[in-house]
């Protein structure tokens, strides 16, 4: 039971953290600076993507202290997410949201990492409305 109810925290977390990677995203869509927490999480998620991509990389190597990807389920659900992706450099897109200098860049990359984090909220609450174990 104990590990369900790990299971259950760590999936609402990662799907908080993307609603909060969301609500910002939105306030820079309307010409708002990337705040930190925005930063902090597309920096996070650009980590974890690559070392996901890199063989024989340490999942957690160069994340920081309070990552949001902290659990295997956490770094399971990113790679789902990802997946529904293919061919697409991911990580670069959702670096061009808060590093891009040209604006057309920017916009695309706000309006991928928009529908990256709506993926990956929706994937993580999924994750923590799934039905346990039930009488085993």
């Amino acid at each position: 039971m104990q590990g369900t109810m790990t299971d259950n925290s760590s999936s609402l977390s990662l799907a908080l953290g993307a609603r909060m990677a969301l609500n910002a995203l939105y306030a820079l869509q309307k010409g708002a600076e990337a705040n930190k927490a925005l930063r902090k999480e597309v920096s996070d998620v650009t980590a974890s993507l690559k070392a996901l991509s890199t063989p024989g990389a340490p999942l957690f190597a160069h994340l920081s202290s309070s990552s949001s990807f902290e659990s295997f389920d956490q770094i399971q659900t990113l790679e789902e997410v990802k997946c529904t992706f293919p061919g697409q450099n991911v990580e670069e897109k959702l670096e061009l949201a808060i590093g891009a200098r040209d604006p057309e860049q920017r916009k695309q990359g706000i309006e991928f990492a928009i529908v990256f984090f709506s993926a990956l909220e929706r994937r993580a609450r999924q994750k923590f409305n799934r039905p346990t174990g039930l009488g085993i």
